[in-house]
């Protein structure tokens, strides 16, 4: 019933509106060359960029080489195998200007004969900057060139027909550019950015209509993608399920979080994209999901405020390990067995000059397994977004809370927490 409503549909669209009309209405823009960059700290900026836009899970092949293309999604309409990206001349974009290069990421085409299917999300990047256009373009032009034709794509007629794109184009694809909130911070708008644009989430998140556009008014609100629905992230239904900013935050961190954690798909996202994002960034998007500002109440904040005079003395402490700690080592520092270090007892707190304990705050511990079922999961690093203050007000916290000797260990300043850490 889809497939014909689909080609119903697709007939329909060719004959309110001819391929000229199309063309004359919404054609390839024509935009201004820049000289592609090879200053390193650009191609930086652009590799980041590329982990954010998370190219590598659709740009690379189970078992392929990095950005060679050739993964096929299935869609109601055929499948499509993603492009090559790297700087081959034959078969990847080698031969592109970082004109054509924004195009395609802003347009979907840098041609009158090939514009691209929306599978990939132009129709989310047009919120890209042209700056971040160009970082990414100098990136790509880094990356080792691998020569991997592009597996043809599989479309049922008469979407095989590319042409057609552009009334698909003129009929769905927003044009317009990423504008900024002015009722919102800079945190919630910088999220906005990532989510709507390069972070494209509403293209798995968002319900699609028959021609598979997706519906602007239902944006995030959860779509079946495969055998699976990407959930309805919006912030109320975030809210009801018992996300919070904190904890979010975490998910995107590590894949794995109080509420459950990620698989399928998601598990890429994380993997590929959003565990290399910084921790500004990543509280960016967690704003901008649960519809916060930036200096919202913390998740410790307000257990440490319920907790009313049975609160610690120590209430910065408190409040940053129920933020931040508690996620893992659990409320009462109990731990995860075989997954999560116990703090209660732990010896590593009980040391007198608290040197082991800070190195860990502030730079983390990689995931380790001893066997199947024995091992330890990541310990973030919290250099970065803990001040050294803060630092020393979460280890006299832990450590008069949880060591056994807690009562008797002397108390970290935040001269003795920078030493440590110089």
């Amino acid at each position: 019933m889809w497939r014909w409503s689909a080609r119903l549909a697709a007939v329909l669209l060719i004959a309110v509106a001819a391929y000229g009309i199309f063309v004359a209405l919404c054609g390839v823009p024509s935009v201004a060359n820049h000289p592609l960059s090879r200053d390193s700290a650009t191609i930086a900026s652009g590799k980041y960029l590329a982990a954010a836009g998370d190219c590598a899970s659709c740009h690379t092949a189970k078992g392929g080489e990095a950005f060679a293309g050739g993964r096929p999604l299935a869609t109601p309409f055929g499948t499509i195998y993603s492009a090559n990206i790297t700087p081959d001349l034959k078969t990847g974009i080698g031969d592109l200007s970082s004109a054509q290069f924004y195009q395609l990421m802003a347009y979907g085409a840098d041609s009158l004969l090939a514009p691209l299917y929306p599978a990939m999300p132009y129709t989310s990047f047009h919120n890209l900057t042209r700056e971040d256009s160009d970082a990414l373009f100098a990136y790509f032009m880094s990356v080792p060139a691998v020569e991997r034709p592009v597996t043809p794509n599989e479309m049922s007629f008469p979407f095989n027909i590319r042409p057609l794109m552009f009334g698909w184009d003129f009929l769905f694809a927003s044009r317009r550019p990423f504008k900024k909130n002015p009722d919102k911070d800079a945190a919630w708008n910088r999220g906005a950015y990532l989510v709507e644009g390069l972070g494209h989430c509403g293209e798995c998140h968002t319900p699609r209509n028959v021609l598979g556009a997706m519906e602007g008014n239902r944006a995030l609100d959860g779509a079946v993608i495969g055998a699976f629905k990407a959930p309805d992230i919006t912030a109320a239904a975030l809210a009801k399920r018992g996300w919070n900013r904190e904890d979010l935050v975490l998910y995107f961190e590590t894949g794995a979080s109080p509420q459950g954690s990620a698989f399928g798909d998601m598990f890429l996202a994380v993997k590929k994209s959003l565990r290399l994002l910084t921790d500004d960034d990543r509280m960016a998007i967690a704003t901008f999901l649960m519809d916060v500002d930036a200096s919202a109440t913390s998740k410790g904040e307000a257990a440490v405020a319920a907790l009313g005079e049975k609160a610690h003395e120590n209430r910065s402490g408190q409040t940053l390990f129920l933020s931040y700690c508690s996620l893992c080592h659990g409320p009462d520092g109990q731990g995860v067995q075989s997954t999560m270090p116990r703090l209660a007892g732990n010896a590593t707190l009980a040391e007198p000059d608290g040197v082991n304990l800070i190195e860990v705050m502030a730079y983390g511990i990689d995931p380790d397994r001893m066997s199947l079922t024995r091992g330890y999961g990541p310990m973030p690093a919290f250099r970065n977004r803990l001040s050294a203050a803060q630092m020393a007000d979460l280890a006299n916290y832990v450590r008069s809370v949880f060591a056994v000797n807690g009562n008797a260990l002397p108390v970290l300043s935040v001269e003795d927490v920078d030493k440590i850490l110089q």
